[in-house]
Order: C-alpha cells, then sequence, then structure tokens
C-alpha cells in the first residue's frame, strides 16, 4: 500500500494514463460491466495497487484508491472507499474478496 501526499484526483489521472479507465465502483451493486458488457465477477479481479489518502485537517478527505484489473478481459479500473469512520462495510466486505498481487518494485506515483 502507498501512502502518498498527491491527491485523489492527481492519482486517478496517473492510473488513467496507466490504462485503468474504468469504473468499478458500481461492482458492490453488481452493476459494473468489464470491456465486453458482461457483468464482472470479483473472483475475476486482481488488485494491482492500493492507495491511502489521508488528510490531518479533514477526516472527510481519507479514502483508499484500488487499482484493480480484471484478469478474463484484461480490463483496468479503479475502486474507491472511505476508510475509518466512513468506511463503507460493503464495499470492504467486496474488497476482501479480490486477491492483492502489488508490485512494489514498480513507481505508482508518476
Amino acid at each position: 500500500m502507498i501512502t502518498t501526499e498527491k491527491t485523489l484526483t492527481q492519482v486517478l489521472e496517473i492510473l488513467r494514463h496507466r490504462g485503468y479507465t474504468n469504473d468499478f465502483n458500481l461492482i458492490e451493486e453488481n452493476l459494473s460491466f468489464s470491456a465486453d458488457g458482461k457483468e464482472v465477477n470479483p473472483a475475476d479481479l486482481v488488485i494491482d495497487k492500493i492507495y491511502r489518502f489521508s488528510s490531518y485537517s479533514d477526516l472527510d478527505d481519507e479514502a483508499i484508491l484500488y487499482a484493480i484489473h480484471n484478469s478474463k478481459d484484461g480490463a483496468k479500473g479503479v475502486f474507491v472507499n472511505a476508510y475509518g469512520t466512513y468506511n463503507d462495510d460493503h464495499a470492504s466486505a467486496i474488497i476482501d474478496k479480490i486477491p492483492v498481487h502489488e508490485n512494489d518494485a514498480d513507481d505508482w506515483t508518476r
């Protein structure tokens, strides 16, 4: 997991340039679709990188961003959840089912 001083918006832009263009946030409602238009099965997803955003001045700014790819079709996207007081337990339960295979040798902040 990376704790970064960059903003969530800045990291989302970095990931977009790396091909993470899909929004997997809707997977918790079974509404997220893969590149070929089919529903995404969380069992087909892999977390490539986790970013944690902290704000000492505003607890509402605390979030975790997951860079995820679909092992079936190669689609890449993101999933964002709050943590701490504002954590979404339903979203966390889904994320807990997805394996994490982070590569710390690569610099994911640029």
